[in-house]
């Protein structure tokens, strides 16, 4: 096999293989593991079955298997949120994890 077959085999392989190992990326934020950066935060001011709209007019949409931290903890008008997910259209996200945080002051 001759240098230049070998560079472009390693260099197919890496671009094989480096997607994946980012796709698989874990970020800690809040003291929890996610899979995604986050995407926003604020306080829910509305709950309407599937979607928690925050303060700032931004819609969140809540999917089978969206992950709520702390555990069993519900979600409530007035609390402090982050979010984590996928955008979901305009000023909407898809969240797939969602992080209850203790109310900070002014938000």
């Amino acid at each position: 096999m001759s240098i230049r077959n070998l560079v472009a085999s390693l260099g197919l392989c890496a671009a094989v293989i480096l997607p994946s190992l980012a796709s698989a990326q874990t970020y800690m934020e809040n003291g929890y593991r996610h899979r995604f950066r986050e995407r926003t935060r604020g306080v829910i001011v509305n709950i309407d079955k599937t979607t928690l709209t925050l303060r700032r007019g931004i819609h969140i949409f809540l999917l089978r298997g969206t992950v709520i931290n702390p555990t069993g903890r519900p979600l409530r008008v007035g609390q402090y949120v982050v979010v984590f997910g996928p955008p979901g259209g305009p000023d909407s996200i898809n969240a797939r994890e969602i992080d209850i945080l203790p109310r900070r002051g002014g938000m």
